[in-house]
């Protein structure tokens, strides 16, 4: 099972920081087919008394702003360091990016996510949980829905509206997401549940996640 939460690598939110709060701006994307960029501003930022345009080319009469093809905003472009640059290889390791790196939403969510003004530019990421990622676990492992309710603590019920994606409860969703995602929570959890679930198939989900945590390990 492939990683619930990824980076969104056409997408970027932009806030305004303040002395006393931060203030969305609004969202640059990238429109791949196009090769274009678009940045929107928020309604509510343009009509704030104190909003100032994040660049030179981002007039605040214009909600929409599209680049040219196959060209980042200048002003975006001044906020990424010069490969150039003796300690460029260092901005990249500091930030957790590859010095090769040429995504420029990537580029600006990274090592030009802070640059010379009070405009923070922040990565936004996918979450990639559905319910069908229960089933697909519970039929690798061969085990019933009572199974898994009795592990991760969840009624039956609960678990079975959820997987028929008639439950869109967030509490019950993060839930079960944050065992799915970390392995040492569910491990953990199933420790307390251990007692109620049975041998076969309490020996299955910690094997399973055993492995998960191994596999995450060595990332």
């Amino acid at each position: 099972m492939s990683s619930m939460i990824e980076l969104d690598k056409t997408r970027l939110h932009i806030y305004h920081e303040g002395r006393k709060r931060r203030m969305f701006v609004g969202e640059l994307v990238h429109d791949v087919k196009k090769n274009k960029f678009i940045f929107t501003y928020d309604e509510n930022y343009v009509n704030s008394p104190t909003a100032i345009p994040i660049g030179r080319e981002f007039n605040l009469f214009d909600l929409r702003h599209e680049s040219k093809t196959g060209k980042l905003f200048p002003s975006m472009l001044d906020r990424i360091p010069d490969k150039q640059n003796p300690a460029y290889v260092d901005y990249c390791e500091m930030t957790g990016i590859s010095p090769d790196e040429t995504n420029y939403i990537v580029l600006l969510g990274s090592i030009g996510r802070r640059g010379p003004s009070t405009f923070i530019y922040e990565p936004v990421w996918k979450n990639n949980f559905t319910p069908a990622m229960i089933t697909e676990l519970r039929t690798e492992l061969d085990i019933t829905q009572n199974d898994l309710a009795i592990a991760f603590d969840i009624s039956k019920p609960t678990l079975q509206r959820v997987e028929a994606g008639q439950s869109h409860d967030p509490n019950t969703l993060k839930r079960i997401q944050i065992m799915l995602e970390f392995p040492d929570a569910a491990l953990w959890q199933l420790k307390l549940s251990s007692a109620k679930l049975h041998k076969t198939p309490r020996t299955k989900l910690r094997k399973y996640f055993v492995q998960k945590k191994r596999e995450r390990n060595q990332q």
